[in-house]
């Protein structure tokens, strides 16, 4: 059970880097379309569609990993924290996961935006 807990922390670390990267490289995809013609922008407005499905999955495990990570966070992260003396690094990474989390989320809503606005284009 340890190895499970601690293989999920490790798991929800990696999802939050997943959402935020994907939505970095998404936005870069994005002025480089915008910088390019309408078919740039149609085939930045179709792989929005299916680069979705991962920012979607990275989210989904980030909630649902989150879960047990909450429930076994005295355990597994913050008793080891306090013996180490490091609670307030602790705190200091849980604080920059969460940016994280909301500066992913927030990108990908505003790449959704340039998406429907390059494919509206397009259709015209």
């Amino acid at each position: 059970m340890d190895m499970l807990i601690v293989l999920n922390n490790y798991l929800h670390d990696v999802a939050t880097a997943v959402l935020l990267s994907s939505a970095v490289i998404f936005y870069v995809l994005a002025r480089q379309a915008r910088d390019a013609g309408d078919g740039e922008k149609r085939s930045f407005a179709r792989a929005y569609r299916s680069l979705t499905r991962f920012a979607t999955g990275a989210l989904v495990w980030i909630i649902l990993g989150g879960i047990p990570r909450t429930i076994f966070f005295t355990k597994y992260e913050f008793i080891p924290a306090e013996l180490n003396g490091i609670v307030p690094d602790l705190i200091m990474k849980h604080v920059i996961l969460v940016a994280m989390v909301v500066a992913g989320v927030i990108m990908w809503v505003r790449m959704g935006r340039i998406a429907r606005e390059y494919s509206a284009a397009g259709e015209k």
